[in-house]
């Protein structure tokens, strides 16, 4: 019996196909976020994104907002803004944060659905 190797071979299209991959992905994260009657938005709330903004400077991701998942637990989404960073304009959690020794940026507290 003979066994085949092969090679992946990188190209224009294969890094093609990865952007397209990524999109699909973030499409489908911002179809699992919260609906808009799902999300606080009171005054507070507000208040908090427009200092997040002046913070988001010295950090190297913006907070996006809550994923719950199917059992009610929830945690904080952001987008990476290291330009120079592999997963610059990625969708991630702030474990991914962590591993990648990015810098999180300050995030709200989770409003409780009382």
């Amino acid at each position: 019996m003979k066994i085949k190797s092969y090679q992946i071979k990188s190209n224009d299209n294969s890094s093609t196909q990865l952007r397209e991959i990524r999109q699909v992905f973030n499409n489908w994260v911002g179809k699992m976020l919260p609906n808009k009657q799902d999300v606080d938005t009171s005054d507070e709330r507000t208040q908090n994104q427009k200092s997040n903004k002046s913070d988001a400077v010295n950090s190297d991701a913006v907070f996006i907002g809550w994923q719950k998942t199917p059992l009610g637990e929830a945690f904080p989404l952001y987008n990476v803004t290291a330009k120079n960073h592999p997963l610059y304009q990625s969708t991630v959690s702030d474990q991914t944060l962590r591993e990648q020794n990015l810098k999180i940026p300050q995030t709200p507290h989770l409003q409780s659905d009382e």
